[in-house]
């Protein structure tokens, strides 16, 4: 992916449930490939689905560039997340919308 040419996906587009994770799974193959443009891979926002998930950037990385679409990154964030309760995975898609409806966001 190309993002000096297009636009990660929605941050509403899930991968295993979670908010973000589409839209940081395509920061990092582009990351991984040099094409990330303006985007920043393993930012603050990057982050936050890290810490829920129990995973650092790496390891996201890793699982995302372990398969040409998201089944590596799916596997790996439900396997993560597999104790967390449907209210705590609701809470956190909640503030992930949230910042993504800001409009004062930027291009994280």
């Amino acid at each position: 992916m190309n993002l000096a040419l297009a636009q990660p996906r929605s941050p509403r587009t899930t991968i295993g449930g979670l908010a973000m994770a589409a839209h940081t799974a395509d920061k990092a193959r582009a990351a991984s490939a040099g094409t990330h443009g303006n985007f920043i891979y393993d930012c603050s926002v990057d982050n936050k689905l890290f810490a829920f998930a129990g995973i650092d950037a790496s390891e996201y990385l890793a699982a995302v560039t372990s398969s040409a679409d998201d089944s590596g990154a799916e596997a790996l964030l439900v396997r993560k997340i597999a104790g967390k309760s449907d209210d705590e995975v609701a809470a956190y898609n909640q503030v992930s919308l949230e910042w993504a409806a800001n409009p004062n966001r930027g291009s994280c």
